[in-house]
Parts: C-alpha cells; structure tokens; sequence
C-alpha cells in the first residue's frame, strides 16, 4: 500500500481522542481533590462525577438515580465514593459517572 493510500484512509478512520474516565480515573482526581482543595483539572473532574444531577433520570437501566440534598458538602461526596471505589474495585473499571452512582445512590437514593 502506498503511503498515500494509507494516510488517505488513516484520515477516514474515526479515533476517540478523549475516551470518558473510568472509576479508576475518578479515584485518582478525587483523591487529588482531598488534598488539593479540589482545585485544577483534577478537582473539577471529581467535583463533576461526585454531584451527579438527576437530568439524565432513566436512561441507563442497570444505573440508579441519585438525588442529593440540596446541604451536601462535596468532601463527603468524594470520601463516599473514593471509599466505595477503593472498597469494589470492579467499579474502577466502570465508567466514572456509573461507578459513582451505584455508590452515591446508596445513600442518597431518588424516592419518587
């Protein structure tokens, strides 16, 4: 194959440059966050996963609802979680917002 032809079909091919973090990526950013105050990329990655909102209700069957008081400090939020990841290490492999779910829903569950 020529080198034309290959970088012509290099281009055709789509590549997932960003892939979504894993549980395994937010166990990292929030245990970043702890001791960084939840500051930079890191910080905004775990802030992000740990104060899910409940807009996208229903569209993931085997994922629970998380419905959080609205008096919830974002530290509790990222201990719960850091813990449940650090506790099921099968959630380190689900997507970050799965794995954060399943473990916030717990205790703070969706009643409606």
């Amino acid at each position: 194959m020529s080198t034309k032809r290959l970088f012509a079909l290099l281009i055709l091919i789509p590549v997932n440059t960003a892939a979504a973090p894993g549980g395994a990526d937010l166990l990292r950013a929030c245990e970043q966050s702890l001791d960084g105050g939840f500051h930079g990329v890191a910080g905004q990655m775990c802030e992000y996963y740990v104060t899910p909102c409940d807009c996208e209700a229903g569209l993931s069957e085997d994922v629970p609802r998380v419905c959080l008081p609205d008096d919830v400090v974002t530290t509790v939020l990222a201990r719960k979680v850091i813990s449940g990841l650090q506790a099921e290490p099968s959630l380190q492999r689900r997507a970050a917002a799965d794995a954060a779910a399943l473990i916030l829903a717990r205790d703070y569950p969706c009643t409606d």
